[in-house]
Protein backbone atom coordinates (compact mmCIF):
# COMPACT_ATOMS: atom_id res chain seq x y z
CA UNK A 1 0.00 0.00 0.00
CA UNK A 2 2.82 2.38 0.95
CA UNK A 3 4.61 1.55 -2.30
CA UNK A 4 1.53 2.47 -4.33
CA UNK A 5 1.18 5.76 -2.47
CA UNK A 6 4.83 6.57 -3.16
CA UNK A 7 4.31 5.83 -6.85
CA UNK A 8 1.26 8.11 -6.97
CA UNK A 9 3.16 10.94 -5.22
CA UNK A 10 6.15 10.49 -7.53
CA UNK A 11 3.99 10.54 -10.67
CA UNK A 12 2.10 13.60 -9.40
CA UNK A 13 5.32 15.53 -8.75
CA UNK A 14 6.69 14.43 -12.13
CA UNK A 15 3.53 15.64 -13.88
CA UNK A 16 3.65 19.01 -12.13
CA UNK A 17 7.31 19.45 -13.10
CA UNK A 18 6.52 18.56 -16.71
CA UNK A 19 3.70 21.11 -16.88
CA UNK A 20 5.82 23.83 -15.29
CA UNK A 21 8.76 23.19 -17.61
CA UNK A 22 6.63 23.29 -20.74
CA UNK A 23 4.59 26.30 -19.69
CA UNK A 24 7.35 28.35 -18.08
CA UNK A 25 7.50 32.11 -18.33
CA UNK A 26 10.14 33.75 -20.55
CA UNK A 27 13.54 33.95 -18.90
CA UNK A 28 14.15 37.17 -17.02
CA UNK A 29 17.67 38.13 -15.93
CA UNK A 30 18.47 38.72 -12.30
CA UNK A 31 18.55 42.27 -11.05
CA UNK A 32 21.54 44.22 -12.30
CA UNK A 33 22.69 41.63 -14.84
CA UNK A 34 23.21 41.97 -18.58
CA UNK A 35 23.05 38.37 -19.84
CA UNK A 36 23.29 39.34 -23.51
CA UNK A 37 26.91 40.56 -23.18
CA UNK A 38 29.78 38.36 -24.39
CA UNK A 39 33.48 39.06 -24.80
CA UNK A 40 36.32 37.57 -26.83
CA UNK A 41 40.07 38.15 -27.33
CA UNK A 42 40.64 40.27 -30.44
CA UNK A 43 43.84 40.16 -32.49
CA UNK A 44 43.25 43.75 -33.55
CA UNK A 45 41.78 45.43 -30.46
CA UNK A 46 43.03 43.42 -27.49
CA UNK A 47 39.61 42.59 -26.02
CA UNK A 48 36.18 43.11 -27.57
CA UNK A 49 32.60 42.87 -26.36
CA UNK A 50 29.63 41.63 -28.38
CA UNK A 51 25.90 41.28 -27.89
CA UNK A 52 23.77 38.16 -28.26
CA UNK A 53 21.04 38.77 -30.83
CA UNK A 54 19.96 35.14 -30.67
CA UNK A 55 21.21 31.97 -29.03
CA UNK A 56 23.50 31.31 -32.01
CA UNK A 57 24.55 34.79 -33.18
CA UNK A 58 26.60 37.64 -31.73
CA UNK A 59 26.86 41.17 -33.10
CA UNK A 60 30.04 43.15 -32.53
CA UNK A 61 32.24 45.75 -34.21
CA UNK A 62 33.87 44.74 -37.50
CA UNK A 63 37.22 46.19 -36.43
CA UNK A 64 37.37 43.53 -33.72
CA UNK A 65 37.47 40.64 -36.20
CA UNK A 66 39.18 41.98 -39.33
CA UNK A 67 41.94 44.28 -40.55
CA UNK A 68 40.81 46.41 -43.52
CA UNK A 69 44.40 46.96 -44.72
CA UNK A 70 45.06 43.24 -45.22
CA UNK A 71 43.26 41.54 -48.15
CA UNK A 72 43.56 38.03 -46.64
CA UNK A 73 40.68 37.03 -44.36
CA UNK A 74 41.66 35.88 -40.89
CA UNK A 75 40.28 32.35 -40.50
CA UNK A 76 41.85 31.49 -37.15
CA UNK A 77 39.34 30.20 -34.56
CA UNK A 78 37.57 32.57 -32.16
CA UNK A 79 35.77 31.62 -28.96
CA UNK A 80 33.26 33.96 -27.35
CA UNK A 81 32.75 33.82 -23.59
CA UNK A 82 29.37 34.38 -22.00
CA UNK A 83 27.96 34.00 -18.47
CA UNK A 84 30.71 36.09 -16.88
CA UNK A 85 30.56 39.53 -15.26
CA UNK A 86 34.32 39.93 -15.61
CA UNK A 87 37.10 38.41 -17.66
CA UNK A 88 38.83 35.44 -16.06
CA UNK A 89 40.51 32.34 -17.58
CA UNK A 90 38.29 29.95 -15.62
CA UNK A 91 34.94 31.77 -15.74
CA UNK A 92 32.15 31.77 -18.28
CA UNK A 93 31.09 29.41 -21.07
CA UNK A 94 33.17 29.28 -24.27
CA UNK A 95 31.41 28.84 -27.60
CA UNK A 96 33.30 28.53 -30.89
CA UNK A 97 32.59 30.92 -33.76
CA UNK A 98 32.11 29.05 -37.06
CA UNK A 99 31.44 31.98 -39.40
CA UNK A 100 31.99 35.74 -39.46
CA UNK A 101 29.81 38.01 -41.60
CA UNK A 102 31.18 41.49 -42.39
CA UNK A 103 30.33 44.11 -45.05
CA UNK A 104 31.79 43.51 -48.52
CA UNK A 105 34.22 46.38 -49.03
CA UNK A 106 36.55 44.83 -51.63
CA UNK A 107 35.90 47.57 -54.22
CA UNK A 108 36.41 50.44 -51.77
CA UNK A 109 39.73 52.31 -51.63
CA UNK A 110 41.93 51.50 -48.64
CA UNK A 111 41.52 54.82 -46.69
CA UNK A 112 37.73 54.77 -47.09
CA UNK A 113 37.66 51.05 -46.33
CA UNK A 114 39.29 51.65 -42.96
CA UNK A 115 36.81 54.41 -42.11
CA UNK A 116 33.78 52.36 -43.15
CA UNK A 117 35.07 49.32 -41.27
CA UNK A 118 35.33 51.44 -38.11
CA UNK A 119 31.60 52.17 -38.43
CA UNK A 120 30.46 48.69 -39.48
CA UNK A 121 29.10 45.75 -37.46
CA UNK A 122 30.03 42.10 -37.77
CA UNK A 123 27.92 39.01 -37.09
CA UNK A 124 29.53 36.00 -35.40
CA UNK A 125 27.68 32.70 -35.93
CA UNK A 126 28.20 30.20 -33.10
CA UNK A 127 28.81 26.46 -33.31
CA UNK A 128 26.18 25.64 -30.68
CA UNK A 129 23.34 27.36 -28.89
CA UNK A 130 24.01 29.42 -25.82
CA UNK A 131 22.01 27.95 -22.88
CA UNK A 132 18.60 29.59 -22.58
CA UNK A 133 19.28 30.57 -18.97
CA UNK A 134 22.06 32.84 -20.26
CA UNK A 135 20.47 34.22 -23.42
CA UNK A 136 17.62 36.49 -22.43
CA UNK A 137 14.30 35.18 -23.78
CA UNK A 138 12.71 37.12 -25.35
CA UNK A 139 15.49 39.58 -26.21
CA UNK A 140 14.89 43.17 -25.16
CA UNK A 141 15.24 46.11 -27.50
CA UNK A 142 17.07 49.00 -25.84
CA UNK A 143 16.03 52.61 -26.32
CA UNK A 144 19.10 54.53 -27.50
CA UNK A 145 19.59 58.27 -27.41
CA UNK A 146 21.10 58.65 -30.90
CA UNK A 147 20.78 62.46 -30.93
CA UNK A 148 22.39 62.98 -27.54
CA UNK A 149 19.28 64.60 -26.06
CA UNK A 150 19.74 62.91 -22.69
CA UNK A 151 21.97 65.10 -20.52
CA UNK A 152 23.95 63.36 -17.81
CA UNK A 153 24.65 65.51 -14.79
CA UNK A 154 27.99 65.39 -13.01
CA UNK A 155 28.24 62.51 -10.51
CA UNK A 156 25.05 60.88 -11.85
CA UNK A 157 25.19 57.12 -11.28
CA UNK A 158 24.97 54.90 -14.38
CA UNK A 159 25.41 51.26 -15.30
CA UNK A 160 28.15 50.82 -17.90
CA UNK A 161 28.07 47.68 -20.06
CA UNK A 162 31.32 47.19 -21.91
CA UNK A 163 34.72 46.29 -20.57
CA UNK A 164 36.83 48.11 -18.05
CA UNK A 165 40.07 47.48 -16.24
CA UNK A 166 40.66 47.36 -12.49
CA UNK A 167 42.64 50.41 -11.45
CA UNK A 168 43.61 51.88 -8.10
CA UNK A 169 46.22 54.54 -7.48
CA UNK A 170 49.03 53.98 -9.99
CA UNK A 171 48.40 50.25 -10.30
CA UNK A 172 46.26 48.27 -12.74
CA UNK A 173 45.36 44.85 -11.34
CA UNK A 174 45.00 41.91 -11.69
CA UNK A 175 46.20 41.19 -15.22
CA UNK A 176 43.63 38.47 -15.99
CA UNK A 177 40.49 40.37 -15.01
CA UNK A 178 38.37 42.95 -16.83
CA UNK A 179 34.93 44.04 -15.66
CA UNK A 180 32.02 43.66 -18.10
CA UNK A 181 29.53 45.79 -16.20
CA UNK A 182 29.80 48.29 -13.40
CA UNK A 183 27.88 51.01 -11.58
CA UNK A 184 29.83 54.24 -12.09
CA UNK A 185 29.36 57.97 -11.76
CA UNK A 186 29.74 60.42 -14.62
CA UNK A 187 32.82 62.58 -14.23
CA UNK A 188 34.71 64.98 -16.50
CA UNK A 189 32.21 64.66 -19.33
CA UNK A 190 32.71 67.80 -21.47
CA UNK A 191 34.93 69.32 -18.79
CA UNK A 192 38.41 70.78 -19.32
CA UNK A 193 40.00 68.37 -16.83
CA UNK A 194 39.27 65.57 -19.27
CA UNK A 195 42.78 65.85 -20.75
CA UNK A 196 44.53 65.64 -17.41
CA UNK A 197 42.38 62.71 -16.22
CA UNK A 198 41.56 60.69 -19.32
CA UNK A 199 44.89 60.80 -21.11
CA UNK A 200 46.71 59.61 -18.01
CA UNK A 201 44.30 56.68 -17.63
CA UNK A 202 44.51 55.89 -21.34
CA UNK A 203 48.30 55.63 -21.16
CA UNK A 204 48.05 53.33 -18.13
CA UNK A 205 45.46 51.24 -19.94
CA UNK A 206 47.59 50.90 -23.08
CA UNK A 207 50.58 49.88 -20.98
CA UNK A 208 48.45 47.26 -19.21
CA UNK A 209 47.33 45.76 -22.54
CA UNK A 210 50.91 45.78 -23.83
CA UNK A 211 51.98 43.85 -20.74
CA UNK A 212 49.27 41.30 -21.58
CA UNK A 213 50.86 40.78 -25.00
CA UNK A 214 48.64 43.00 -27.15
CA UNK A 215 50.61 44.56 -30.03
CA UNK A 216 47.70 45.98 -32.03
CA UNK A 217 46.64 49.51 -32.90
CA UNK A 218 45.42 51.98 -30.28
CA UNK A 219 42.95 54.57 -31.52
CA UNK A 220 43.65 57.76 -29.57
CA UNK A 221 41.23 60.05 -31.40
CA UNK A 222 38.51 59.92 -28.74
CA UNK A 223 37.96 58.72 -25.22
CA UNK A 224 35.40 59.04 -22.45
CA UNK A 225 36.25 58.85 -18.77
CA UNK A 226 33.74 57.87 -16.12
CA UNK A 227 34.56 57.58 -12.47
CA UNK A 228 33.84 54.52 -10.36
CA UNK A 229 32.36 55.50 -6.94
CA UNK A 230 34.93 53.46 -4.96
CA UNK A 231 37.76 54.12 -7.48
CA UNK A 232 38.62 50.43 -7.95
CA UNK A 233 37.57 50.13 -11.60
CA UNK A 234 38.20 53.09 -13.85
CA UNK A 235 36.75 52.69 -17.35
CA UNK A 236 38.58 54.83 -19.85
CA UNK A 237 37.62 53.77 -23.37
CA UNK A 238 38.91 54.64 -26.79
CA UNK A 239 36.87 53.24 -29.71
CA UNK A 240 35.29 50.34 -27.88
CA UNK A 241 31.79 49.56 -26.67
CA UNK A 242 30.49 52.05 -24.14
CA UNK A 243 26.90 52.75 -23.16
CA UNK A 244 25.75 54.46 -20.00
CA UNK A 245 22.41 53.22 -18.69
CA UNK A 246 21.20 56.08 -16.55
CA UNK A 247 18.20 56.10 -14.17
CA UNK A 248 15.60 57.95 -16.24
CA UNK A 249 11.89 57.64 -16.89
CA UNK A 250 11.76 55.50 -20.02
CA UNK A 251 10.12 52.37 -21.36
CA UNK A 252 13.01 50.03 -20.53
CA UNK A 253 12.67 48.50 -17.08
CA UNK A 254 16.08 47.53 -15.74
CA UNK A 255 17.62 47.19 -12.29
CA UNK A 256 20.87 48.56 -10.99
CA UNK A 257 23.66 46.29 -9.79
CA UNK A 258 22.82 46.87 -6.15
CA UNK A 259 19.34 45.46 -6.76
CA UNK A 260 17.31 48.66 -6.60
CA UNK A 261 14.89 48.75 -9.55
CA UNK A 262 15.18 51.69 -11.92
CA UNK A 263 13.64 52.89 -15.12
CA UNK A 264 16.49 53.42 -17.52
CA UNK A 265 17.39 54.97 -20.81
CA UNK A 266 20.63 54.93 -22.74
CA UNK A 267 22.77 58.02 -22.87
CA UNK A 268 24.80 58.25 -26.06
CA UNK A 269 28.51 58.75 -25.41
CA UNK A 270 31.04 59.50 -28.18
CA UNK A 271 32.53 56.12 -28.94
CA UNK A 272 32.75 54.47 -32.33
CA UNK A 273 32.32 50.70 -32.05
CA UNK A 274 29.05 50.30 -30.13
CA UNK A 275 27.66 46.80 -30.44
CA UNK A 276 24.68 47.61 -28.20
CA UNK A 277 23.83 50.25 -30.79
CA UNK A 278 23.92 47.68 -33.59
CA UNK A 279 21.87 45.23 -31.53
CA UNK A 280 19.07 47.78 -31.21
CA UNK A 281 18.98 48.42 -34.96
CA UNK A 282 18.16 44.86 -35.97
CA UNK A 283 15.61 44.06 -33.28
Amino acid sequence: MRTNIRHVVFLTVLGICYLLCNARLPFKPRDGSLPFLVYFPSRYRGLCVGTLVSRTAVITAAVCVTNPTIPIRDTRPINVITAATYRHPRRGIRVQVVKIIIPNLHNVSTPNKGYLMQKSPAILLLKRKVPDVLAEIPLRALDIDYKGEEVLSLQEECLIPGWHFFYKGDKIYPVHKFLLQRNVRVQFLNIVKKKMWCEALTMKFQKALTNLGFIGYFDTTACVCIRDPDRTAQPCHVSYLLRAIAPRHASLDIASIDGRPNHASLACLPCQALSTNYRNRIL
